[in-house]
């Protein structure tokens, strides 16, 4: 098969986001990422507006973020209500709004799937992307295995070198995160390790302990999402910090202002305080006898509905390097990277310490990474260096690395398994149907014993 010449949509769908990139086969590299456009992967459902809003109406046509009822395609992570995907797609593919506003038969595609995904979902991609669709050619890939072909893991914005033979990817989603060990572009199958905690868990947590303590909170998804955004983050001193919420001169605490959603606010979603500048005093009233009028800026202060987060701002990301604070018996994050790295060769192990990449929305929480790198040292042997990147787009890296590579493949002394030809045709899905899907997607993988990875990792030119 010829490589093709027409444009290829690179189509990271996350469970939250969507994320949507063009590569153009042979325009050469560029010094500049490729454009990423972001759609909400759901159909929410306002009470107040009497309509839904889908993909990208949620967040430009959506005024009050209030008790939104939200229809999702995942669950768990795995696609499957594909009757809500497809109103997203025909949404993301069409031409209303921010639309890519593409012709299906003459577009390529390259669209994402979660690392452990079942084998009647990947058929029912494959039908959807071909029948439903009627695509040009198509390749399904999990998103980890774009992140070697990214800036982030190169060390250089603009891609000058090849790609790196073994990187850890550490997928901090919104359903789960995934430590997944790339060798040579092929993911490491018995080696990938799961921690059932994402975005989605670590948002629900903080509404119940709001809820609990403060505010009723449980319907205010949206808000608190932005909350938890805004306002959390990753402790690298807990015990320092959790003595600190303690203290009558509190310095953890910060104020969350909750949205205003009457007509014609700009306040949707509610912003952390920084603080109020005191307002100068008001002139005096003409009428002696008349009460003293506030300044508009100290009324409106009076009028906010308050949120104080106190130890809430790192006990929620803190569920993420130790899951057993919520009752979840599982490995934290540190302890699950090293056994994902035990489980490679011996000859390999030293360099996949040494190229650790974080991508994902739960890996934005400021301290994450120092306290990942402190965490990290505690399991690794002390011969090994430890390097932990974090993207510096985490939940656009995957979109953007695949499409700067498809552009303007870079040489490398192995052939990448991601490569233009590597997409299967309509001709060839019509032929032989998600078989041929299945071979060909079979190359993003690497299964069997150790003896076989170390082969395949040690051979030169593999694939």
């Amino acid at each position: 098969m010829q490589p093709p010449s027409a444009p290829i949509l690179v189509l990271d769908n996350g469970a939250h986001i969507i994320k949507a990139a063009w590569a153009h086969p042979g325009s050469g590299p560029s010094a500049t990422p490729p454009p990423v456009q972001t759609f909400r992967n759901t159909i929410a459902r306002s009470k107040p507006a009497k309509r839904s809003f889908v993909a990208d109406e949620l967040t430009d046509e959506c005024d009050d973020f209030g008790g939104l009822t939200f229809r999702v395609p995942m669950e768990r992570g795995i696609l499957n209500n594909w009757e809500v995907e497809k109103t997203v797609w025909d949404r993301v593919f069409g031409h209303r709004g921010r639309g890519l506003k593409l012709s299906p038969q003459e577009t390529n595609l390259l669209v994402t799937e979660p690392v452990f995904n079942l084998p009647n979902v990947q058929e029912h991609y494959d039908q959807m992307i071909f029948e439903d669709y009627d695509f040009a050619s198509y390749l399904r890939c999990p998103a980890p295995a774009l992140i070697p072909y990214g800036a982030d893991a190169r060390g250089d914005p603009h891609y000058p070198t090849p790609p790196p033979e073994c990187v850890l990817v550490i997928d901090a989603g919104f359903s789960f995160t995934h430590v997944v060990p790339v060798l040579r572009g092929a993911i490491v199958s018995h080696a990938a390790k799961r921690i059932d905690v994402g975005g989605k868990l670590l948002t629900n947590y903080l509404k119940e302990l709001v809820s609990f303590r403060h505010w009723y909170m449980m319907d205010q998804t949206a808000v608190m999402e932005h909350a938890k955004e805004q306002a959390c983050y990753v402790s690298t001193r807990w015990e320092d910090d959790w003595e600190a919420a303690n203290r009558p001169t509190n310095p953890i605490v910060r104020t969350f202002v909750l949205p205003d959603f009457t007509p014609g606010s700009k306040n949707k979603l509610g912003y952390v305080r920084t603080g109020l500048t005191p307002p100068p005093p008001s002139p005096p009233s003409p009428d002696p006898s008349a009460p003293p009028t506030l300044p508009q800026q100290q009324k409106d202060a009076e009028e906010e509905q308050l949120l104080h987060l106190c130890n809430e701002r790192f006990t929620v990301p803190e569920v993420l390097f130790n899951p057993t604070t919520i009752d979840l018996n599982q490995a934290g994050l540190a302890e699950t990277v090293a056994l994902a790295i035990a489980a490679l060769p011996q000859e390999v192990q030293g360099m996949f310490w040494a190229n650790i990449v974080c991508i994902g929305g739960s890996t934005q929480f400021p301290g994450f990474a120092e306290r990942l790198r402190n965490d990290l040292r505690t399991f690794a042997p002390t011969e090994f260096d430890i390097r932990v990147t974090l993207s510096s787009a985490p939940t656009l890296s995957a979109a953007a690395s695949a499409a700067a590579h498809l552009s303007a493949p870079a040489p490398s002394h192995f052939s990448p398994p991601l490569q233009p030809n590597a997409l299967v045709t309509r001709q060839e899905y019509q032929e032989g149907g998600s078989n041929a899907c299945r071979r060909k997607f079979a190359r993003f993988y690497t299964k069997g014993a150790e003896d076989e990875v170390r082969r395949r990792a040690l051979a030169p030119g593999w694939p």
